[in-house]
């Protein structure tokens, strides 16, 4: 299992999480009920190296960030 510590920019907020898979689809899931945005289109990016990754909205600006503990 593991442990994603999520921080998102608006609201300022952070909370962790634990699942099973890391994927897009998961972390969705998990950001979308946090969200107070109109962007509903959000990607995400990850870098292994870091065990870290950004939250972004469809036009490209960073909407928080996540790291895989």
């Amino acid at each position: 299992m593991l442990e994603i510590e999520f921080n998102l920019k608006q609201p300022d907020i952070s909370w962790c999480a634990r699942i099973h898979q890391l994927n897009s689809d998961i972390l969705r899931r998990h950001v979308l009920q946090k969200l107070q945005s109109t962007c509903y289109l959000i990607d995400f990016k990850y870098c292994e190296m870091t065990h870290s990754g950004s939250i972004l909205c469809d036009s490209g600006s960073k909407l928080g960030s996540f790291i895989v503990k």
